[in-house]
């Protein structure tokens, strides 16, 4: 149960308060009260034997403090959180999840106003709000990782307010095994924590945990033209690749400028096929912004794309597993993917011919990237390749075992993250609950902009 319309009460002398004044009532309580006065000096006697205890451990906490000037209270024995929960009316502990308290007695989940604040400041010129997500297709990739999620990390560990998303919603233009999409769904937040994102860090969320999101591309899809959306690079890569186009695949971009305008993003990094789309977006916010009033940020675009080649040198792609190294694949499949199907330099006849590392299509372009703070041993692959020193095959195994040291790592935490599925889906739905507040507050703009009232 979510409850968002009221928030509970921490403060010890406020708990006291409102126990009192219920006390006052005549209201029966359980939990941390005992006794209850109904009248006159019964009341008084009341007050003053009002005691509080975990609803865990069942223990008298009446009085503890850790010091005179705490604002909050915790059980001496679990640290448990002491609150009142207007929604169960009673003072209880409560359990601490991703910036959420969830009441311990009638297990409502509050997203407090500390937590709001927390998501939402903006009072930090060096914070930025980053967006991006990934769609529901299967596992990661090797391109994805070092495309996408390593900045992902990166921005992180920085002063700002990351959120990341695994797009369900998209998904459904390609899939629809419904199986296959919930799956994926807590596969690639299982890769997305095995990879280094931290929960604590980071809101994890599914697109679909937050409804506003569709509301919100209902509202913008009012204002964006039909022909701009069919003269998009992706909307026509779909007309040329399917028999038929859905409305899903016409409205995607319409879809993608709300998760993004919606948390008010600041920076959403993209691989360059998805640049249109968050041009998209970034002209909806202008539009919208001149037409109703300033109510969206304006986002700028991650300016570092990183394009790793998959064997045919094309973009490596989830779709594409025979052209893919998945970040699940051990050293013998590295291996032996390179060795069979990756593509050097077409130009060699012979191990001793000297090659032309510009001129090899999937295997020097990856050193490229994973030797980028390592330019001398860049060097030594190119001049062992141009005077032919360097065979293709050694340089293939050399690269498998140096993606193999990278994602070693992740494969042995993916192994841990698939026996915690309860734990996975816990982040999900905490995560969802905080994009939920945040997206929710931008709708509220939106529709009072536009006019839309609720009766």
């Amino acid at each position: 149960m979510n409850n968002k319309n009221i928030t509970p009460t921490v403060n010890p002398d406020e708990i006291f308060r409102i126990m009192q004044e219920d006390a006052s009532k005549a209201t029966i309580q359980t939990g941390w009260t005992q006794g209850v006065a109904r009248s006159g000096s019964e009341k008084d006697s009341s007050s003053r034997s009002l005691k509080l205890h975990c609803t865990k451990c069942n223990i008298d906490t009446a009085g503890i403090y850790k010091r005179a000037t705490d604002t909050e209270r915790r059980c001496p024995r679990c640290d448990s959180l002491l609150m009142y929960c207007p929604a169960c009316r009673h003072a209880v502990s409560a359990t601490e999840k991703f910036s959420i308290l969830s009441c311990d007695r009638c297990l409502t989940d509050y997203v407090t106003n500390m937590t709001v604040e927390y998501l939402a400041s903006r009072d930090r010129s060096s914070r930025e709000i980053i967006l991006s997500g990934i769609r529901a297709t299967g596992t990661l990739h090797l391109g994805i990782y070092l495309g996408a999620i390593r900045q992902f990390i990166e921005y992180e560990l920085r002063d700002n307010l990351c959120m990341y998303f695994i797009a369900d919603w998209h998904t459904l233009t390609t899939c629809h095994d419904p199986r296959k999409v919930s799956l994926n769904t807590l596969a690639v937040a299982m890769d997305y924590m095995a990879a280094g994102l931290n929960p604590e860090r980071s809101i994890i969320y599914a697109q679909s945990s937050v409804p506003e999101t569709a509301e919100l591309a209902l509202c913008l899809s009012m204002i964006q033209s039909k022909n701009k959306l069919e003269d998009l690079p992706t909307v026509k890569d779909v007309v040329r690749n399917s028999e038929t186009m859905s409305m899903g695949h016409l409205q995607y971009p319409v879809l993608m400028a709300a998760d993004i305008l919606g948390p008010k993003a600041t920076l959403v990094p993209v691989g360059s096929d998805q640049i249109p789309n968050v041009e998209l977006a970034r002209d909806l916010a202008d539009k919208f912004n001149r037409q109703f009033g300033q109510t969206f940020t304006v986002p700028r675009i991650g300016s570092r794309t990183i394009k790793i080649p998959g064997f045919k040198g094309e973009k490596m792609s989830e779709s594409r597993t025979e052209s893919s190294i998945s970040l699940q694949d051990r050293l013998e499949d590295i291996s032996d993917k390179y060795t069979r199907f990756g593509i050097t330099d077409t130009g060699r006849r012979t191990r001793n011919d000297p090659g032309n590392p510009n001129n090899c299509v999937s295997v020097y372009p990856v050193f490229k990237v994973l030797r980028e703070d390592k330019p001398d041993a860049l060097r030594v692959i190119e001049n062992e390749c141009l005077s032919g020193t360097r065979g293709c095959k050694e340089c293939k195994l050399e690269l498998a075992r140096e993606i193999d040291d990278l994602i070693a790592p992740f494969r042995e935490r993916r192994i841990k993250l698939a026996n915690q599925q309860k734990y996975v889906e816990e982040i999900l739905h905490y995560g969802g609950m905080k994009a939920r507040e945040i997206v929710r507050c931008t709708l509220e703009e939106v529709r009072e902009n536009m006019g839309i009232v609720s009766f």
